[in-house]
């Protein structure tokens, strides 16, 4: 089973739109800083951009189609060429044959055996069963490939408190390595929240912490600064094959911080990068959003940026590299292309972009990469997303919801 997520290899089916010259230098000066070995590159890759182009095989979903997806946030394909689809929403994984037939449905939103809650990822454990990751309470489910429970982890902190969890990555070690946010309270109106990334065992045991930002909240007087937040939360961390964890820890800074296995800092990744400034309509959906989410704490103060952040995602591809989505990567593109990503060697230097050619809206589509080249698009994702935010999730109301999701599988070009 391979997993696919927002990136791709960059081997397959690739027609070249600009190459550098053969011989070029490897993009990225290497300088130390306080002891600390930054890759520093500039805005251009040194081998240019490469466009692939997807056509349509089938889809599902859809105004006219029999099957109903509240919010696809991963995929899985397995050797067979199986798609597995997780829907964050109702908590449940459709799969499809590589024809586009449904085959079965796995899990279900629930407490017991097997189920989950607003599950935001889905891994294969190093076990080799499916590991479904719920938000909160904090835990990973384990099922089999036939949907029978096989258990579940949950991760502890030696300080106790609720743990939340964003993302997962299985090792071949055993290991995995979690993003979350452990709570304790403080006093009746306080909280200490500690945005963590660490090794743990499938027993739930802390191995390794990388990096844990401590965030003391006041709720009384609560003020949120949206420019301050460097939370790492959803596919803002990726892991290497050699077991080093990259994480994006600036909001607004195209910085990848790079950590070794043992937790020591390696190096620090970074691009020359233009922000990019928010519209109007972004601006006022972000605004109403947090107006919704702060509307029970009382003389709550909230300021929100006029920028989006620099870093999107992050993800290793089955090429070895590391494939960044920013800020840009869905805007002002080339008539034809719905979204470019940024190439990195795991060392990090800047070694091209790929740009996706194929229908679609890049503001609020989203691309998952197959390691044979295809691609699964999900349509209407940011605004899926939005709604589950401002309802599941933020106490809003549904009426306002969201045009049908369709999943729409593609392959290359030949």
């Amino acid at each position: 089973m391979n997993s696919i997520s927002f990136a791709d290899r960059a081997q397959v089916c690739l027609v070249v739109f600009m190459v550098l010259v053969a011989g070029s230098v490897l993009a990225g000066e290497e300088v130390v800083r306080d002891g600390v070995l930054h890759i520093t590159n500039e805005s251009s890759p040194s081998e240019g951009v490469e466009t692939v182009n997807l056509e349509e095989v089938w889809r599902v979903g859809g105004e006219d189609g029999e099957d109903f997806f509240g919010l696809i946030t991963q995929v899985l394909v397995e050797d067979d060429g199986s798609i597995y689809l997780l829907d964050t929403r109702l908590s449940e994984v459709p799969v499809y044959s590589p024809e586009g037939e449904r085959l079965t449905t796995l899990s279900r939103e629930g407490e017991g055996p097997g189920e989950t809650r607003m599950p935001t990822n889905l891994v294969k454990m190093p076990d080799g069963n499916l590991g479904l990751v719920q938000r909160f309470p904090g835990k990973i489910t384990m099922i089999d490939w036939e949907g029978n429970p096989q258990g579940q982890v949950e991760p502890k902190m030696e300080s106790g408190g609720l743990m939340a969890l964003y993302d997962c990555f299985p090792h071949s070690s055993g290991q995995l390595t979690i993003i979350g946010n452990s709570f304790k309270q403080n006093g009746s109106s306080g909280r200490t929240d500690v945005n963590f990334v660490s090794n743990f065992s499938t027993e739930g045991a802390e191995l390794v912490r990388f990096t844990g930002i401590v965030n003391e909240m006041d709720f009384s007087n609560f003020h949120f600064k949206e420019d301050e937040q460097n939370e790492i939360t959803f596919r803002k961390a990726a892991v290497g094959a050699d077991g080093r964890v990259y994480l994006c820890k600036s909001r607004n800074l195209y910085q990848i911080h790079v950590y070794l296995p043992d937790g020591q800092l390696d190096r620090v990744i970074e691009r020359e990068y233009e922000h990019r400034q928010r519209t109007d309509e972004e601006y006022q959906r972000v605004y109403n959003m947090a107006e919704s989410q702060m509307s029970r704490l009382p003389n709550a103060k909230f300021d929100i940026s006029k920028i989006e952040p620099d870093v999107n995602s992050l993800r290793f591809a089955e090429d070895g590299n590391l494939w960044v989505t920013s800020s840009q990567s869905g805007y002002n593109q080339p008539e034809g292309i719905l979204v470019t990503y940024d190439v990195f060697n795991p060392d990090g230097h800047f070694i091209k972009q790929v740009a996706a050619s194929c229908e679609g809206d890049g503001k609020d589509d989203n691309l998952f990469w197959a390691p044979d080249g295809s691609a699964v698009l999900v349509t209407g994702f940011t605004d899926a997303l939005m709604s589950l935010q401002t309802s599941g999730m933020a106490g809003g109301d549904d009426d306002e919801e969201a045009e049908p999701m369709e999943v729409i599988y593609m392959r290359p070009l030949k």
